[in-house]
Order: C-alpha cells, then structure tokens, then sequence
C-alpha cells in the first residue's frame, strides 16, 4: 500500500517521473485536509451557481436504495458530463491532485460531480465518501456567516474493531467564495443546520486514481 498526500502549497510537476523518484518520496503530512483557492472569476462562479439553482433532481432524497446525505437543494450526481462548466472546474480540481500527491505515476480522476445549495436551517448528516479515495468541496459562493465542514473522529476503530463515529467534531473549515477543501474519501464528515438566510454555495466531487500518468518510464 502506498500513502499519498496532497500538498497545495507546491504546484511544481516533475518533468519525468521514473523509479528513483519511488526511493526518495515525500514525508507524508498528518492533515485532516488540504486547502486552496482556485481563483475562478465572478463570471464562471456564477454560471455554476446558475447551473445548480436549475436542477434540483436529487432534493429531499434521504431514503431508500439511493440517497443523499444532504438536507438541501442537491443536483444529479454527474454534473460534469453534461456542463462544461462543471468539467472544467473537475479538470482543475483533478490537476491539483495528481501534482501535489507524492511522486506517484497515477492520475486521479473525479468519477462523481454534483452541487447543492444550502438555506437557513439546511444541513448534512455525518458520513464519508468511501470507497473513493479523495473527496472535494468548492465553494463558488460562501458569505461570511456559513455553516462550517466539520470532521469528526471514528473512536476505538482498529483491528477487528468497528469505530463509533464521535458526534464531536476534530476539525472545521469556514467556507469563503472560491475556496476548495480536499480530503480523504475516508473522512467522516458533516455540515450543521445553516443560522443564515444567505445561499451557502458547494459544488462536492469523489475522486480516485484513473491510469498510470507515464508508462513509458518503467
């Protein structure tokens, strides 16, 4: 098993990635998550704020075989195979990944896009994004006053063990406009009930690793 970290701070690719590269990897990072901004303009941020307003095909869908843990406006879960706009901001939000991780020869790609928009009293029950291994949130639009991401930790999990997931929470993040979050599909995580009236704006992906970046190295 090989770990993998993601390191926004240092967007530098490596022209060629061959097996040396394996024997001198990275320290991997203790971080719950990674954040970044994108920098997308007020022109495409609202295009995607427009695109999720129309859909609303997976709203007030908490039960059943298929389900969402969303408590809020919710879009269908493909967005970036029919919207241009949503495949450009996955192709961004993918390079990140694949050039931040250690020196790993593996391009990830989000196989799952969807948006939602969160009003007063809206919310997101604990859950994880298993068995993808990264999930991302971006925030076209966060006003002061939003609802954090909050991470939660799975007590007394371990070898033949079945962790209880802590209703506390370890970490937050305060969303703001153009903010991106990544972590571990892996994480527990959870949104409580709005207290504003202003649209808490994200657009939330899974990804995981798609094929080898350069086999021509091996």
């Amino acid at each position: 098993m090989v770990a993998v970290v993601v390191d926004l701070e240092n967007q530098r690719v490596s022209s060629a990635i061959t097996l040396a590269s394996f024997a001198k990897p990275r320290k991997v990072e203790k971080k719950i998550c990674y954040e970044t901004e994108l920098g997308l303009s007020l022109e495409k941020r609202t295009r995607l704020l427009n695109i999720i307003r129309e859909d609303n095909s997976w709203s007030n869908k908490q039960g059943g075989l298929y389900f969402t843990n969303l408590y809020a406006h919710h879009t269908q879960w493909l967005m970036h195979k029919d919207h241009s706009e949503f495949k450009e901001l996955v192709d961004l939000v993918d390079n990140y990944l694949a050039t931040s991780v250690l020196q790993i020869p593996f391009r990830y790609e989000t196989k799952e896009c969807w948006g939602g928009i969160y009003g007063k009293d809206d919310y997101a029950k604990i859950h994880s994004h298993q068995p993808y291994l990264w999930a991302w949130c971006y925030y076209p639009f966060a006003p002061e006053g939003s609802a954090p991401l909050r991470f939660h930790e799975v007590k007394g999990s371990g070898a033949g063990k079945v962790g209880v997931v802590s209703s506390e929470f370890e970490h937050e993040v305060y969303p703001y406009d153009d903010l991106l979050v990544m972590f571990g599909g892996h994480r527990r995580h959870s949104v409580p009930k709005s207290t504003t009236d202003k649209e808490r704006v994200v657009i939330a992906g899974n990804a995981h690793i798609s094929d080898l970046l350069n086999k021509s190295n091996f």
